[in-house]
Parts: structure tokens; sequence; C-alpha cells
């Protein structure tokens, strides 16, 4: 099976990207559900929309959860709740849509110093993310944004210690914001980094640009994962259906990973 998903990030763009993924022998995923206003409409009758796109995709669906302002670590008790809310309404989409992957960000905000604030960031997603795992029978990823090292990632993985939980990189969020090189997320995460988000920029804002149009190494990372002996799954972050099948002839053309 390809290890290459597609992403449509709006509900009108499903169609085509199905389309695409069927006829490419591509999986998809779900990212018309990621966005908070969504669950302030009649998101009931968005899945059912969605179940009826999906019926004859044959190929592998993953889904990516809210995030927007989400905030499971807060000490306010209703902002911590109505996050977990949101989360718990995203894996209800997910588990309509028998995906067996979904992504959720950490949401870390790098710029609140003190070891105060990381270790209650890490008690409350690893007490979470506990609980959850109990109600979901799928992979749950964390997703990388604003973290500037994968230490706090580690860190969670291996207190929560379930092989359920594991960690998406979002290679063009790194590039923006991470301190360290991608070569240290990939040695610290290891085996436990199962997912890629790929989108390209220049390193100054995540613009979702095409595979190959900013200054992300991807020769470089392709050695990265050979060396370390890592096969995770792809997805691709650009937005359009232009610009995901230009960063698929890219990748093929300089053999970027998975091709």
């Amino acid at each position: 099976m390809s290890k290459l998903h597609v992403q449509p990030l709006y509900h009108q763009a499903v169609p085509e990207f199905v389309t695409y993924a069927k006829s490419e022998s591509y999986n998809l995923e779900v990212a018309t559900f990621a966005y908070m206003n969504v669950y302030e409409m009649d998101w009931q009758s968005a899945i059912q929309e969605h179940k009826q796109l999906l019926a004859s995709f044959k190929g592998m669906v993953s889904f990516h959860g809210a995030f927007q302002d989400i905030a499971i670590h807060s000490s306010d008790r209703k902002i911590a709740e109505t996050s977990k809310q949101r989360i718990l309404e995203s894996l209800e989409v997910a588990q309509a849509f028998n995906a067996n992957k979904a992504v959720f960000h950490g949401n870390l905000n790098p710029l609140v110093q003190g070891e105060y604030y990381k270790k209650n960031w890490l008690d409350r997603n690893a007490s979470f993310w506990q609980h959850i795992l109990e109600k979901y029978e799928g992979t749950l990823l964390l997703e990388n944004v604003w973290e500037p090292t994968p230490e706090i990632f580690h860190q969670l993985l291996n207190q929560v210690g379930s092989p359920r939980l594991r960690m998406c990189l979002d290679v063009a969020h790194a590039n923006v914001y991470s301190q360290v090189p991608l070569f240290e997320w990939v040695a610290v995460l290891g085996s436990d980094l199962v997912y890629l988000h790929f989108s390209d920029n220049c390193g100054e804002v995540d613009g979702h640009m095409e595979i190959g149009a900013g200054k992300i190494d991807w020769k470089n990372l392709t050695e990265i994962l050979k060396n370390h002996n890592l096969t995770p799954d792809v997805v691709l972050e650009e937005g359009t259906l232009e610009k995901t099948k230009n960063s698929v002839v890219y990748m093929k053309q300089h053999d970027i990973y998975p091709f």
C-alpha cells in the first residue's frame, strides 16, 4: 500500500481529491473538521455528506482533528474542558470515517518560560491522552507546531507509554519554528515517528507551498529517514489539488521520500 496521503483542506475540495487519490492509489487525510467553527454548525450532517463522498474510496483514511485554540493544558477549567470536548467530537468524526489515525496539535507555547508551565503541559497531556486511548481504537498522533525541540514530545510519549500514541512531524512547522535541525527531531523521536506532514516554505512563514518551491532540503530529509530505517506515512498539505499534483511530480523527479 502507498505511504502517500493527500489532504483536501475544505469540504468543497473533497470530491476532486477522492477522485485523484483513487486514480493514483493514494490515501486520504480528512482535514475539513480541523477548524473549530465546523463544530458550531450542523457537523453531524457534514459527517453524512463526507461518508457519501468516501463510500467508494478503498484507500486508507486518516483524520486531522480540531486544533485552533485547543489548550487541554490550560489552568482555566472551562478552557480546558472545552478543548477536551472538541477533541472528543473530532474523534467521533474520525470513528465515523473508520480513520485508523487521528492527528492533534501539541500547542505548547514556547514563549511561556518556566519549568512549571512545561511540567503542567506534560502532566495534563499525559493524563488526558491516557484517558482518550481507552475510548479510541486507532492511533493518536501528536503534531509539532511552535515547539522548538522534540524533547517535550519524547517525554510525553515515554510517560504515556502506549504504542497507539505516536508522533506526526510537520516538516514545514519545524522549518519555521524549530531551534534544532530536522536530524535531531528524527533521531530523538525514532520509531515513534510514524507520520509526516509535507509542505514547503522559506523558513519565515508556514505558507503551505508546493514541494520544491521553498527552501526545505527534501533530499537531506530523505537521507535522514533512510539512515534511521524509518518509513513513515507522508501527507501532502499544500491546500489545492494543483499544488498537490505539482508536489508529487517534483518528488518523483528528485527521488524524495516516499518515492
